[in-house]
């Protein structure tokens, strides 16, 4: 039997759109919590790939979206692709309006549709770890590449020789080695990803596909989140109880990290943080100046300043920013912080019959 509009717990569809290199397999953990956790129902997926017959969508609180290719469309082609699953969600549930999420670069994607083709068809837009103002590592070219790559594994040679010395006895000092290992992993696979590219043209500071989204309007009548990624700035995310129980953790762990983040920095992202400053210097608030650790906090793939929409001539209704402690790749795994902000945006609620 198909849900009525009392039986769903959003006012709004919501259309969760992957990133580069991805697909709609990246919410597979979300999909999952979103309903189990939220009593969200989920209507499947809208794919704009030819040839693609899965199940039909049906009525439903959310679904998730599939481009026709992850890497080889522009902004605005995404954009025009978004449209045919936004009429097709928004007949389905005789909605005027529907919700974007958006991970990274679906989040640019979802920017052009509120920027560039129909804002009246969104009532909210959130992103997840989207470089809204381009990422650094989109400016870095082969040699630099090969460089990162080094460093990267010299941080995995020392964590897995430390794992191998019985280091990690205590269970939660095993875990957390383990997490730095996965990060150091999935920071050489951003890498990898970000270099073998033609995003490099789009993702950087400065690109033309990105000062068209930039100096298009953004809408003021549009409510926006953006969650934020770090790898870097734990004391930002820590509590006051587990700073006081962990202080030699937290100590330990920011040496680590700066030294890590510090170290690539100076020596092979040094040019590419000056134009990345200048770039984002023209967005960020008058009279604000980011500071070097400012501009450094990032999730492995984007800093975090990149990661937050700044530049309103006018406040919308809802800007939240709402920080979380995750890789760039781990951000869509995290149903909490997406209902958080559904929630911060009036979205949860029951759909009008």
């Amino acid at each position: 039997m198909l849900p009525t509009p009392g039986d769903l717990n959003l006012r709004y569809p919501v259309l969760l759109i992957h990133g580069l290199f991805s697909s709609s397999r990246t919410w597979r953990k979300s999909v999952r919590a979103l309903g189990e956790d939220y009593d969200l129902r989920y209507g499947g997926e809208v794919s704009a790939r030819a040839g693609d017959a899965g199940p039909h969508p049906q009525p439903a609180d959310f679904y998730t979206w599939n481009f026709s290719s992850n890497r080889n469309l522009s902004y605005r082609q995404q954009a025009q692709e978004l449209m045919i699953g936004i009429e097709r969600i928004k007949s389905i549930n005789n909605a005027k309006q529907v919700v974007l999420v958006g991970h990274s670069m679906g989040g640019l994607a979802a920017r052009a549709v509120v920027q560039l083709v129909a804002a009246a068809d969104v009532f909210a837009l959130i992103t997840l770890g989207t470089p809204h103002y381009g990422s650094p590592l989109a400016l870095l070219r082969e040699s630099t590449h090969s460089e990162a790559q080094r460093l990267i594994g010299k941080v995995q040679k020392i964590l897995a020789s430390s794992e191998r010395r019985g280091e990690e006895k205590i269970g939660f000092f095993r875990r957390l080695l383990m997490k730095l290992f996965r990060v150091s992993t999935e920071a050489q696979l951003e890498l990898d990803h970000f270099f073998a590219s033609e995003a490099f043209i789009e993702l950087a500071p400065g690109s033309a596909a990105l000062e068209e989204l930039n100096q298009a309007p953004l809408p003021h009548d549009i409510r926006y989140a953006c969650i934020t990624g770090s790898l870097t700035n734990f004391s930002a995310f820590a509590t006051e109880q587990q700073r006081s129980s962990y202080a030699r953790l937290r100590r330990y762990w920011i040496e680590l990290t700066e030294k890590l983040v510090h170290n690539l920095s100076d020596r092979y992202l040094a040019e590419a943080y000056a134009d990345f400053r200048g770039y984002v210097d023209k967005y960020v608030p008058e009279g604000q100046k980011l500071t070097m650790q400012q501009l450094i906090d990032f999730d492995g793939a984007v800093p975090v300043v990149s990661q937050i929409l700044t530049h309103f001539k006018h406040p919308p209704p809802v800007l939240a920013v709402l920080p979380v402690y995750a890789s760039h790749t781990r951000l869509t795994k995290r149903p909490a912080k997406i209902f958080q902000a559904l929630a911060v945006c009036g979205v949860v609620g029951p759909r009008a019959g």
